[in-house]
């Protein structure tokens, strides 16, 4: 199961990556593209179900304690939240420009993932960062293990969604265009739903692992996951208003995919199961923390140099020094990061 979820974090995480190439060119300003902001919904949503699947019985056990939990989480993103935010503040100058204390103003709510919080582009987005996404992880974790508790009984859980299924549509509708993002799509508060619904998926997968499904069936389940998020994705930009792309208008359709697919009975799981695109999961983190810089790098070096290279070949060679640089990261610092912190965290005990 595990697997295979890993390898669908390589093509969300994709989806991100071709959002954000229409800073290279205008081509990619069209909807089939800009539309791969939904990877940071399936990322959101996956956090709640795979946290829970790791977390849920040991936390309602006490099998593992609350510092033990927030120390692996801790460990888990921040090494390399830092080291690229450090990068990007020193390489890209952007302590300096208006001064010291203007830079950090900036730097110090984002270096503690408190930045999403401030519904002020000039915060949320002041380092070109997709690092506002983990100050909602680091939200979602730190009420893990009282939610955990609070929603031992499924009908909680899911009553709580209920309202929440009602109230974000309506309380969306109400917000105007200027200030859906900063409200809607980079709050903690507001993605909050998005977690939770990873974790009611959890629940449901309980539910239908034990389930005799034939291959024919569940392969057949699994394409039609596929072509429902496709026609979600590709009919929403005409039907649907921004606003509830971000969030409550994927929720369906990802959440079918997710547990679906984390049944692991089909042909296409099969697939997934391979081991290089489970690499390409792994490495995920790293490709959606460094992927922007990238990008924003080459742009920077075309425009210096006057360079006009063929979007048949820049696009590729940034996506390659991309995953080149993310397995590096992966494994010779992320990886050990992860261990040292745990390690000192949890020797303070």
């Amino acid at each position: 199961m595990i697997d295979t979820l890993t390898s669908l974090r390589l093509f969300f995480a994709l989806m991100v990556f071709g959002a954000h190439c229409y800073v290279v060119d205008s081509s990619f300003s069209t909807h089939i593209f800009k539309e791969g902001f939904v990877g940071v919904s399936f990322f959101f949503i996956l956090s709640g179900f795979i946290i829970a699947y790791n977390y849920q019985k040991k936390m309602e056990e006490r099998l593992v304690t609350k510092r033990r939990f927030w120390a692996a989480r801790v460990a888990r993103i921040y090494p390399l939240h830092v080291l690229t935010l450090l990068g990007v503040a020193v390489v890209g100058n952007w302590l300096t420009p208006t001064g010291w204390c203007e830079g950090l103003k900036h730097f110090i709510p984002a270096l503690f993932l408190l930045h999403p919080f401030v519904p002020w582009m000039d915060y949320f987005f002041y380092f070109g960062s997709p690092s506002w996404s983990l100050g909602c992880e680091q939200l979602f974790y730190f009420l893990f293990p009282f939610l955990a508790l609070f929603f031992k009984e499924r009908q909680r859980l899911a009553g709580t969604l209920l309202v929440c299924a009602v109230a974000v549509p309506v309380l969306m509708s109400l917000t105007d265009e200027a200030n859906i993002r900063g409200y809607w799509y980079v709050n903690p508060l507001a993605r909050f739903p998005d977690f939770l619904v990873g974790m009611l998926l959890y629940q449901a997968y309980g539910w239908c692992r034990s389930k005799q499904l034939s291959f024919f069936t569940a392969s057949l389940l699994e394409v039609g996951a596929v072509c429902l998020f496709l026609l979600f994705y590709l009919a929403s930009e005409d039907l649907v208003p921004k606003v509830y792309r971000y969030s409550c208008y994927y929720w369906i359709p990802i959440s079918l995919v997710l547990l679906i697919f984390s049944l692991q009975k089909g042909f296409l799981s099969r697939i997934l199961s391979n081991k290089y695109l489970v690499i390409g999961g792994d490495i995920s983190y790293s490709f959606y923390l460094i992927h922007l810089w990238i990008i924003l790098a080459y742009v920077q070096l075309a425009k210096t140099y006057d360079c006009h290279i063929s979007l048949y070949i820049s696009i590729p060679l940034i996506l390659a020094v991309t995953i080149g640089l993310s397995l590096l990261s992966y494994s010779y610092f992320e990886k050990p990061a992860n261990r040292v912190v745990k390690r000192i965290l949890n020797k303070q005990q």
